[in-house]
């Protein structure tokens, strides 16, 4: 009875929970502890609960979290899980999240609840029947709660293990029995409830995705984790753990189980985010999983899941492409950190090599399933990557891959990863030994490398890589397992396949192709048409290479696979008709298998072209036969009757293409391609196919391609003869030939009926191929614009004749090119407009030889006579066409027979050839043989006459031959007068031949030629013939037929000269026969005598006569060496004869070598050998030899004066300027090329080359000359080497003198400086003086001097050097050139140096500022720059100096440079604040100790105030910039006045300009500014006084911004005094500024006066006399440091005050109270720092100080050492010794002083 009120009661307790407060939580904590068990109360219970979800959003957790609290008490409620499924049912979304909080809370607690929990999520999820979201439940179990029991959770570690374990047992609870049969029928290979498997597929993958978010996000906020638990939790919920880990703690899954769910669970796909965050989490330092872990899982999960690919679901589906960039950063060697490379140096991308080549085959596996994004990036961007697809799609693995065809390609790879490997092998062992230098300072090499065997190259981007054998093979398997190549094939967008496809072409097999589209399984609309174009071809290709073997013998397998092979081909061969011809077919397809073909149809290889032939017949004919019954068949082959015979092999492309559907698409392609293919073809009868095809089948609507074609058409007949020729040979009995010739004729017909119908002003061709087009015009009026190439290709073609009589499309044409009785059309060059020649001879001729009887006519019009004389000589041309050429010649011979005549080489050849041509049966040419015959010689009796005539030169060659084998030899009987006689006969007859005269000349000249020879060997004969043969000349001569002897012998002088030089010869070697000599000079006189008579004319043997006589004379002159001398000096003076010359000189040779005394006066000698010089005697060797080589010819000294006055000559009367005594004018002075002789003979006379004659060779070494209107002094080209023998060569003594000359006091000034200061160089460095000296000259080695010169002597060099800049001013750098000998001859004294530079200073005071006083000036320069720390005695010289600031190198350059860096760093540091104080104030005191010097780096230091002003004020500050601004403006200040020198104006004014900008800029905080802009007025005053004009110049340029500053600071009285001075001139017009400088300076200057009023009046003594006298007067310690603080105060603005308090502060330095001695240091430090040039002054006390009995005073010193000694740096050196000293001697540490002052110091400014 109470039961229903009860429920009611229930229900309404239920609905009334809307508050969740605590009463609401003890009313749901009581209904969950209800138990009922009628179902009727449960069903009601469940409506309860329900209802109490519904009333609070909050109930819902709560009544989760009583549920399962109660679940684990010991009074469990048995109605639990029924509650628990109806509100998972009720909330299907948030009910899970609280229960996964509630197994959080429970796993929280300090007892574990591990076991607890698996069992309560077991029994929950058995009890619910898996009803529940997991993924939402496991979500709940990752999320990170922020209550204070999780944060002060004592077991943090623990619990996100068991969250861990709870995930994974999640995830396999997931496994229904729908799951696991789906699972099992799976295994089996039975598709069955797939749906229900690939659901749970991606439930597990997308709970792995959030459990990898949560470890990488979550966890580590949670609790840093032990890497061991970390990477097991990772490892745990991606299922790759050890499997007892997953049931370790209960048992569960069973053991029949376990291993199918974990396969389960594992088996699935991998998604992107996954693995994305495991990358992440390896590429992480802060998590513990490393790069190596992470690429090792990451490649496991990847291909685990690839193997589970199906086409219902996506294992492996990523969109990013950074995956890449991710996968390759894990393999990035990172070196420790904590080894410090060398600076500046950058070490290479490595990656370790395990790594790289684990990354590859993982981006490939992922590549293979993306391949629309990942896969085309990596195909794009990444070589290696794309050689690794490459070789999965082709199957091929080896490298370089298949894929590269080309040989030259493939080894340029193999040497390029020869070169990086190489390379890389270098850049890892040097990074390894910069490591190893960094710690273990090992020497690395490639044995001891450790880096070298475990780094690679990252470049992956870069060639590709040859992969380790190793990765082949996994590549390998791996395409085997998981169809990697069929995945990347299928891919059509982008199209892998096709584009290897493309890129080999046919230039190789590809075998893989075959596998590929075997391996399609019948999917061939898969593949791309291309890929199936090859395959067909790639079989046609394998069934032509097997072609008819016998298989009879194969196995059964065999036959099985070309069965299947054969079956396979008839399929594709199927579905490409299918494409073709089939009702889907359309354009693109038919076009892409067109193509395909057709472009091969045009390749450079034969068996490419016939592959593709076969492929087409294959796929256009199989249709063809296929598609058409028999009946339709008929009608085409009717029509093709012509053809079919002919060319029954191209059927396919006369009969079959055409009829294609779709052919009007690929008509034009076709024709192209076969346009192209014309041109390769090389088979006739496929030329033929082509071109009927042409002429049928063009598209030639348009203009251009009709144009096109025909001029295609038109190269292939002109320029391919061969081919032509070939098919037109035979003509008359081959229809193949009939049928191109009619195509051929159609094509062109068509298109000169085009072209003449086209109007004048159509564009009928491209500008770029205007030079070969012509513009026809025909008598009737019609016009054509074509190429010549077609015009001469129609006339080709016309000479061949008509097909048959009455061929209208020939007649045609020939009306059109050569109308009857009509002119020819004429042509003009489009380019020119130039009349062109439209028949060339060469067309001509082959009109000629034509058939074609108006072509023949055509041709012979307007023929030339050379032009008809060629085509006569011509072979092959028909009777009826000769016939025609002869009429023509005869015209010829009766209009112009001189013309004809004159072109006709050989008239006997050509009177042969027409004889031969009527022979033929041509008519004709009788009056052109006629001229021919006429002038020919009337012996023309034999037909052989013309042959001698064709080679003249064999038969008398022949002859000579005969004669030289049987010449005759003569007796001492002999007559030879009478043989004489016969060679020279006095009056020859009509019948005397020449040839019977040379047999006997040819007696003579050998007999005279042995006796000769005997003579020579020392064997003479008694009379011989030589002697007789000039007695019978004498006599003969002496005869009254004497005159016509000798004309006799002039005429046949080819036979007398050689006898008489024969005889010439004989005398020359007897010259003790003085008979014989005598009687030949007689008949030579007699000789002569008839021959210089009037009648005759002069001939060579005259002129052989004279110069036997000359030579004879000459020879009998000489009766002594003096004598020769005389005649010969007499013969060059007068300008004698050369031959005579020559003569004489043998003459004197032979005189000197038979020994005589040689008496002549060297004068003689030389002036002999002037003129022989000058004449260019070849001579000249000769009688040198002669000359000094007779050892008594001349005394020891006369040779070497000889050669040294004859080398003076070079150059001394250039000087002089005269012409020579004997006439010789200065350009015949030059010795030339003769002063190489000269010179060795100088050496090998006396080798010391001075020796001798030491005054001469002297003046030849050393001499100065100068050449008229030359700029510069002339050095002969052979003094160098004459220098280099005497320091090479000489003697120490010699040398010495030599010095002693160049440099004593009585040198002479006629030397040449330059010659003596190179001597004097090469002395220092020749190489006998270092002998013996160790060849490795140590790092610090003093440097030896060698040349040790006293005082006058320097002085001495010095004046060769200022010599030398005077010879040759033009050159501006030769005072610093010979710097280095001036300071080498010093020897490092500086007492030396010290006399150079007083030298100079007294130079230029006495010079003043005249040139040479400058070059001192600029030396006294140079040599400061070179040794700035020796004081010169007179400065003003070297203030005004400009030389300083020119190009020259100065030695502490390099330290200013330093200085002025620091002095600009603007770091904030406070060793940066210190080293900027160091660098002030080492710039201050070389501003005052070596102005000149800091002077040359102010354009350095304007350039560093650039830069800086573009900051707002604060960073400005902060950075230091107004610091440095401060110390430059301080600087510039101690530079006065040499600074406002103009030629430091640039710089300065850049430098204000800086200043100006910065004071313009930072105007508002203008008190900041105030110090920089008192400094910055008072500085430009001083520019005003010193350089009034550039001052004024630049104060006016920025007159604006200066007077917008006076508004600014209206307080600065000495701006606007500056200003108001400036503004008078700046107002006046510009030319009274430039009239009246005076007046300028005058305002300038009187704007002064202004100044006294302003802040910078000057501080007198009187003022500081109060302070003075409080610190003179002894008070107490108070009073002082009050005294010396207001001092410290006003200093502080005004530093220049202390120096009225040197003398005070001097003496408190030593003071005992520490406070005084401190502040007195410090103010002495800034009077010095303030004028660097009173450091001195301070000097006495500070060493007093460092050596004080009082130990305080001595530290104080020892702390202000580094700062004074920079200051005092002249003085460093004693300042640091007495700190040494101290420290020695006083037991006190002074290291630290000491190194703090040689590091401010540097060590390089030691001055």
């Amino acid at each position: 009875q109470l039961t229903r009120p009860a429920q009611d009661l229930r229900m309404s307790m239920c609905m009334n929970c809307t508050t969740h407060g605590n009463e609401d939580m003890d009313v749901i904590s009581h209904l969950i502890k209800i138990r009922l068990k009628p179902k009727v109360l449960l069903n009601h219970n469940m409506l309860c609960i329900r209802e109490l979800l519904n009333a609070h959003k909050d109930n819902l957790g709560t009544t989760i979290k009583f549920v399962i609290f109660n679940e684990l008490s010991n009074a469990r409620n048995p109605n639990n899980m029924q509650i628990l499924y109806t509100v998972l049912q009720h909330s299907a979304e948030l009910a899970p999240k609280f229960l996964a909080m509630v197994f959080q809370d429970l796993l929280t607690n300090k007892d574990d609840y591990l076991r607890a929990s698996r069992a309560l999520l077991r029994e929950i999820i058995k009890q619910t029947k898996h009803e529940i979201n997991f993924q939402a439940f496991c979500l709940g179990l990752m999320q990170e709660r922020k209550e204070p029991q999780y944060l002060d959770m004592e077991f943090k570690e623990r619990f996100v293990v068991h969250i861990t374990d709870v995930l994974a047992v999640s995830m396999m609870l997931g496994i229904t029995a729908q799951v696991k049969e789906a699972g099992v029928a799976w295994d089996k290979g039975e598709k069955k409830n797939l749906e229900v498997l690939r659901s749970f597929q991606n439930q597990i993958a997308a709970i792995q995705r959030d459990a990898v978010w949560w470890l990488h996000t979550v966890v580590p906020s949670i609790s840093k984790m032990a890497p061991k638990d970390y990477v097991h939790c990772l490892h745990k919920v991606l299922f790759t753990e050890q499997p007892e880990t997953y049931y370790k703690w209960d048992n569960w899954p069973p053991e029949s189980d376990r291993n199918f769910f974990l396969r389960l669970c594992s088996e699935v796909p991998i998604l992107e985010d996954t693995l994305m965050r495991i990358l992440v989490i390896g590429l992480s330092r802060e998590l513990p999983l490393g790069p190596a872990d992470a690429m090792e899982l990451a490649d496991h999960l990847v291909k685990r899941a690839a193997a589970v690919q199906a086409d219902d679901v996506e294992v492996l589906k990523v969109e990013r492409v950074q995956l890449l960039d991710a996968v390759l950063n894990l393999c990035t060697y990172h070196h420790p950190e904590n080894i410090q490379l060398p600076p500046g140096y950058q070490p290479p991308n490595l990656a370790i090599s395990t790594l790289y080549w684990k990354a590859w085959p993982l981006l490939l596996v992922v590549a293979a399933f993306n391949p629309e994004n990942i896969g085309l990036a990596a195909w794009e961007e990444y070589p290696t990557l794309k050689m690794l697809m490459e070789m999965v799609m082709t199957n091929n693995y080896s490298y370089p891959p298949c894929t590269l065809t080309d040989e030259e390609t493939r080894t340029e790879m193999l040497n390029r990863e020869l070169q990086t490997s190489q390379r890389e092998k270098q850049e890892i062992l040097a990074f390894e030994g910069h490591l190893a230098a960094a710690s273990t300072k090992q020497t690395i090499t490639e044995n001891s490398s450790l880096l070298l065997s475990q780094l690679t190259s990252l470049d992956p981007q870069g060639p590709p890589r040859r992969p380790p054998p190793h990765i082949l093979d996994q590549v390998k398997s791996l395409n085997q397992s998981l169809r990697l190549g069929h995945l990347l094939c299928r891919s059509r967008n982008p199209d892998f396949l096709l584009n290897i496809i493309q890129r080999q072409a046919s230039s190789q097999s590809m075998p893989w192709l075959a596998d590929l589209v075997q391996a399609s399984e019948g999917s061939l609309d898969v593949l791309p048409v291309q890929c199936l174009c090859e395959f067909l071809l790639h079989d046609a290709a394998d069934d032509a290479a097997s072609g008819e073997e016998e298989e009879e013998g194969g196995s059964k397998e065999q036959k099985a696979k070309k069965r299947q092979r054969q079956q396979k081909q008839q399929q594709l061969l199927g579905r490409l008709q299918d494409l073709l011809l089939g009702p889907k077919a359309d354009e693109q397809t038919t076009c892409e298998v067109l193509d395909y073909f057709l472009r091969r149809l045009g390749s450079s290889q034969v068996a490419s072209r016939v592959l593709a032939m076969k492929g087409l017949s294959l796929v256009l004919s199989e249709g063809s036969l296929r598609d058409r019954d028999g009946e339709e068949k008929e009608p085409p082959a009717e029509e093709d009757s012509g053809d079919a015979e002919t060319l029954q092999g191209y059927q396919w492309l006369l009969r079959d293409l055409p009829r294609l559907p779709l052919f009007h698409s690929v008509s034009a392609s076709t024709a192209l391609a076969l346009q192209q293919a014309v041109h390769m073809e090389t088979d006739p009868q496929t030329v033929s196919a082509y071109l009927v095809y042409l002429s049928q089948h063009t598209p030639v609507e348009e203009q251009g391609p009709h144009s096109d074609l025909a001029l295609d058409v038109a190269r292939l007949i002109v320029e391919r003869s061969t081919i032509m020729s070939h098919l037109f040979s035979k003509r008359s009995c081959s229809t193949e030939s009939d049928a191109v010739l009619a195509a051929l004729l159609s094509i062109f017909s068509r298109y000169v009926r085009r072209m003449r119908k086209s109007k004048e002003g159509e564009e009928v061709y491209s500008w770029s191929e205007s030079q070969d087009q012509v513009f026809l015009r025909w008598s009737s009026g019609e016009t054509a614009t074509m190429h010549i190439l077609v015009v001469h290709a129609m006339v080709i073609l016309l000479t061949l004749g008509p097909l048959r009589a009455g061929d209208e499309e020939f007649q045609a044409l020939l009306d059109i090119w050569f109308p009857e009785k009509k002119p020819l059309p004429t042509a003009f060059l489009v380019d020119t407009s130039e009349e062109a020649l439209l028949l060339p001879d060469w067309l001509k001729l082959r009109m000629i030889r034509s058939e074609v009887p108006r072509l023949v006519d055509a041709a012979l019009q307007d023929l030339e006579p050379q032009q008809l004389l060629l085509f006569v000589q011509s072979f092959g041309i028909p009777v009826s066409s000769m016939s025609k050429l002869l009429q023509h010649l005869d015209q010829a011979v009766a209009h112009d027979p001189q013309t004809l005549e004159q072109n006709i080489m050989d008239k006997n050849y050509m009177a042969h050839l027409v004889e031969v041509q009527h022979e033929r049966g041509a008519s004709g040419g009788q009056t052109f043989h006629s001229l021919l015959t006429a002038s020919l010689p009337p012996r023309r009796d034999s037909a052989e006459a013309p042959k001698p005539k064709s080679s003249p030169e064999p038969p008398p060659g022949q002859g000579r031959i005969r004669a030289m084998t049987q010449v005759r030899v003569l007796g001492p009987e002999d007559d030879l007068a009478s043989m004489f006689l016969q060679v020279f006969p006095l009056s020859p007859g009509p019948r005397w031949q020449i040839s019977s005269a040379r047999p006997v000349a040819l007696a003579l000249q050998q007999a005279l030629g042995q006796e000769l020879a005997r003579v020579r060997q020392g064997s003479p004969e008694g009379t011989g013939v030589a002697v007789r043969l000039l007695q019978a000349m004498a006599s003969l001569l002496n005869s009254p037929h004497g005159g016509a002897l000798a004309v006799s012998m002039q005429r046949h002088h080819f036979l007398a000269c050689p006898l008489l030089r024969l005889l010439s010869q004989y005398q020359r070697c007897m010259p003790q026969d003085s008979g014989f000599s005598s009687l030949f000079l007689k008949v030579l006189m007699q000789m002569l005598q008839w021959l210089d008579s009037p009648g005759v004319e002069a001939g060579p043997l005259q002129a052989q006569l004279k110069l036997f006589a000359t030579q004879y004379s000459a020879q009998r002159r000489i009766s002594d060496v003096r004598s020769g001398f005389l005649h010969l000096a007499e013969a060059l003076a007068f300008r004698g004869d050369m031959e005579v010359v020559s003569s004489t000189v043998r003459a004197l040779v032979a005189t000197l070598r038979a020994g005589e005394k040689c008496g002549v006066e060297p004068e003689l000698i030389s002036k002999v050998l002037r003129g022989l010089i000058r004449v260019r005697s070849p001579h000249l060797e000769e009688l040198l030899t002669a000359l000094f080589s007779a050892a008594s010819a001349l005394p020891a000294s006369r040779p070497v004066a000889v050669v040294s006055s004859l080398l003076l000559q070079e150059e001394e009367p250039l000087a002089a300027g005269q012409q020579d005594t004997d006439g010789s004018s200065l350009e015949a002075v030059r010795l030339g090329p003769c002063s190489g002789l000269l010179v060795d003979w100088l050496e090998t006379l006396d080798p010391e080359v001075i020796g001798s004659c030491p005054d001469l060779q002297q003046r030849l070494l050393f001499s100065r000359s100068k050449g008229k209107g030359q700029p510069g002094p002339q050095v002969p080209s052979f003094r160098p080497y004459l220098l280099a023998l005497l320091t090479h060569q000489s003697n120490w003594s010699t040398l010495h003198q030599c010095i002693r000359v160049l440099l004593g006091k009585n040198r002479e000034h006629r030397f040449d400086p330059s010659a003596s200061l190179d001597f004097l160089w090469a002395c220092i460095h020749v190489p006998r003086i270092w002998q013996g000296r160790d060849q490795r000259t140590p790092q610090k080695r003093r440097e030896e001097l060698a040349l040790q010169v006293q005082a006058p002597e320097l002085l001495g060099l010095v004046e060769l050097i200022l010599a030398e800049a005077e010879t040759r001013s033009q050159d501006g750098d030769l005072l610093q050139a010979r710097l280095p000998l001036l300071l080498s001859c010093c020897r490092g004294d500086d007492d030396s140096i010290r006399k150079v530079t007083a030298h100079l200073t007294g130079c230029i005071q006495q010079w003043g500022d005249s040139l040479p006083g400058q070059r001192c000036q600029d030396l006294l320069v140079q040599l400061y720059l070179q040794r700035p720390e020796l004081r010169v005695h007179a400065p003003e010289v070297l203030l005004r100096s400009v030389g300083a600031t020119a190009s020259s190198i100065c030695k502490l350059d390099v330290l200013t440079h330093r200085f002025i860096t620091l002095l600009a760093d603007t770091s904030d540091s406070r060793a940066s604040e210190s080293r900027v104080a160091d660098a002030n104030m080492a710039c201050r005191k070389l501003a005052v100790a070596h102005p000149l010097l800091l002077l040359r780096h102010l354009p350095m230091i304007a350039a560093l105030l650039h830069g800086r002003t573009h900051l707002n004020f604060q960073e400005f500050r902060q950075q230091n910039h107004l610091t440095f601004f401060l110390h430059v403006l301080g600087v510039l200040e101690l530079l006065q006045p040499q600074v406002f020198q103009s030629e430091h104006q640039g710089a300065l004014w850049d430098c204000l300009r800086s200043f100006i900008r910065l004071l313009l800029n930072y105007r508002k905080s203008s008190r900041h500014l105030a110090p920089f802009l008192n400094k910055f007025v008072q500085f430009t005053h001083k520019y005003v006084t010193c350089n009034a004009p550039a001052a004024a110049a630049f104060l006016q340029k920025h007159a604006d911004a200066l007077h917008d500053l006076s508004f600014d600071s209206s307080d600065l009285v000495m701006l606007k005094s500056l200003l108001a001075g400036l503004s008078l001139p700046s107002r006046d017009g510009r030319a009274d500024h430039g009239l009246d400088e005076e007046g300028e300076d005058e305002s300038s200057a009187g704007s002064l006066p202004l100044v006294s009023v302003s802040l910078f009046t000057p501080l007198t003594a009187a003022e500081m006399a109060p302070y003075m006298k409080r610190l003179s007067r002894g008070q107490t310690v108070e009073d002082l440091l009050e005294v010396l603080g207001d001092i410290d105060e006003m200093s502080r603005r005004r530093p220049e005050i202390l120096g009225f308090f040197s003398t005070n502060l001097q003496r408190l330095m030593s003071s005992e109270e520490e406070a005084c001695r401190s502040l007195a240091f410090s103010l002495a430090l800034r009077s010095i720092q303030n004028n660097p040039s009173i450091a001195a002054d301070f000097l006495p006390t500070f060493m007093y100080c460092l050596g004080s009995r009082d130990f305080e005073v001595a530290q104080t010193a020892l702390r202000n050492l580094p700062e004074y000694t920079l200051l005092c740096q002249e003085h460093a050196a004693m300042l640091l010794h007495r700190a040494f000293l101290v420290g020695m001697y006083g037991q006190v540490d002074t290291s630290a002083q000491i190194s703090e002052a040689l590091r401010i110091l540097h060590m390089e400014a030691v001055m």
